[in-house]
């Protein structure tokens, strides 16, 4: 597979009819590199909009990216939920399966959720309920037999690393991943988790506010739309994972000293209920492994600090003690930390 560089990029989009000649003469074709854990090339200036092109890098990319763009297919197909979940995805403009290159909207007036409200130091309720409503139109998609993947989050395993991988863990997370393994209540509720792990729905597996791309409405000026990104590792699973995954976010902002994370949170869950349609019961049934959920991704944000360091910071500590407290002393005490008690 050949990689793409940026002085090929006009000529590949040419090819594909995806930018007009014109743009390129008159200059206002921009092409910018914005690489990360893919190589990433964000084009402005043509005619049908703004573009990203995504290629991967490492040598089971392809299968990720294989499997991203199966996702934004299925999320815009044409049935009756298209609508609301089309809104939910920037668009697919194509895929280049040779070179494994996917093509996407690129949302030139939206900023990631995270940038947003740290740049502000505080949540937006607004932007919450809008997370929320976008992930109950995805977890409203039953499992049929599409061949996504099931299986359970690797965060769920943290306490039991693989012998191959120690070797390449800093000292950091060297030292987190014992203190996990010698707190035998913590390790086993995450061993509950991954063996009772659900795959009832359509999941997107790596809810963050950096995947939260927010926007404004067709007119506006104010971001108050959201667009879930990143769809490389979705497939079937517990749509708490996902809930658990945007709430472990909030909590994390009010460690960093943000403010109106509680209310934010409250905001998201009282969007999801109604949209998701769940009854009293089954919101509470949710909201339950919600938490427990939040607990395993407060501590996997902890792992992903530690990857880089030689020890565990104060604020790394604090993180931990956070994510024990969700995973061992669930229910309401959880929900209140969370800003989603009754």
């Amino acid at each position: 597979m050949s990689m793409l560089e940026q002085h090929e990029v006009a000529a590949y989009l040419l090819a594909r009819r995806l930018i007009s000649r014109r743009s390129i003469v008159t200059g206002r074709l921009r092409i910018t590199d914005a690489s990360s854990r893919n190589r990433n090339f964000r084009v402005s200036g043509g005619p049908g909009g703004s573009l990203l092109l995504k290629q991967g890098i490492v040598a089971d990319s392809a299968a990720s990216l294989a499997n991203e763009v199966a996702l934004y297919r299925r999320l815009t197909a044409g049935d009756g939920r298209a609508g609301a979940l089309a809104a939910c995805v920037p668009r697919l403009h194509g895929y280049d399966a040779k070179r494994g290159i996917l093509i996407l909207e690129w949302i030139t007036s939206g900023e990631d959720l995270d940038a947003l409200q740290r740049r502000r130091a505080r949540c937006s309720p607004v932007l919450a309920a809008a997370v929320a409503r976008a992930l109950a139109a995805i977890h409203a998609v039953a499992r049929d037999d599409a061949a996504l993947r099931d299986d359970a989050p690797w965060v769920l395993a943290l306490h039991r690393p693989p012998l191959e991988a120690l070797r390449y863990l800093s000292a950091g997370s060297l030292e987190l991943v014992q203190r996990l393994q010698a707190d035998a209540p913590l390790g086993a509720a995450l061993d509950t988790l991954r063996n009772g792990w659900r795959a009832d729905t359509l999941v997107h597996r790596d809810v963050k506010w950096a995947n939260c791309i927010a926007h404004p409405a067709a007119g506006g000026s104010r971001p108050t739309r959201i667009k879930l990104v990143d769809w490389e590792m979705a497939g079937w699973g517990d749509p708490a994972f996902d809930v658990g995954s945007a709430l472990s976010d909030f909590a994390g902002f009010a460690l960093g000293a943000g403010t109106g994370s509680a209310h934010a949170a409250a905001a998201f869950w009282r969007a999801y209920v109604p949209t998701r349609g769940l009854d009293e019961r089954a919101a509470a049934e949710r909201l339950e492994r919600s938490v427990l959920f939040a607990g395993a991704r407060v501590a996997q944000s902890a792992f992903e600090h530690t990857q880089a360091t030689t020890v565990l910071s104060a604020r790394v500590a604090d993180v931990v003690r956070l994510g024990r407290d969700l995973l061992v002393q669930p229910g309401a005490h959880g929900a209140d930390r969370l800003g989603v008690g009754a």
